[in-house]
């Protein structure tokens, strides 16, 4: 039941549409595909879509971070994917989770900064990076 609630039949779906074997998820040499899964939610509820705008996000040591995310896709196996409506955004969010790990950080880093502080300078955002 709180699977659902936090949409992890979409999330499912999601690492499918990424290309991700759900079940490498779960294996420990597979870090750089949980940071695309977490970058990538992260960018889908920077754009507002349902039901990702539900994760929420802490400022971590490699960029934005949801431990409830991480909760949901080590348990993906059990979950029956349901599609989502990008609302167009499908080529953002390839075109996105496309870059390297260390840009994919700094990127969503640059996102949460500035989401959290609308009226920042970037030489600000620089110095809190």
């Amino acid at each position: 039941m709180i699977m659902m609630i936090l949409g992890a039949d979409k999330v499912a779906w999601l690492v499918e549409f990424l290309g991700i074997p759900i079940k490498k998820l779960t294996n420990p040499d597979s870090f750089d595909d949980r940071l695309k899964v977490q970058k990538a939610v992260f960018l889908l509820k920077h754009l507002g879509i349902s039901p990702f705008k539900d994760y929420d996000f802490n400022l971590y040591l490699r960029g934005p971070y949801s431990p409830i995310l991480a909760t949901c896709y080590y348990k993906l196996e059990e979950v029956k994917p349901t599609p989502v409506d990008l609302g167009g955004k499908e080529e953002l969010l390839k075109w996105f989770v496309e870059h390297p790990t260390d840009w994919l950080e700094v990127a969503s880093s640059i996102i949460s900064i500035k989401e959290r502080y609308p009226k920042i300078k970037n030489e600000e955002t620089y110095d809190i990076l």
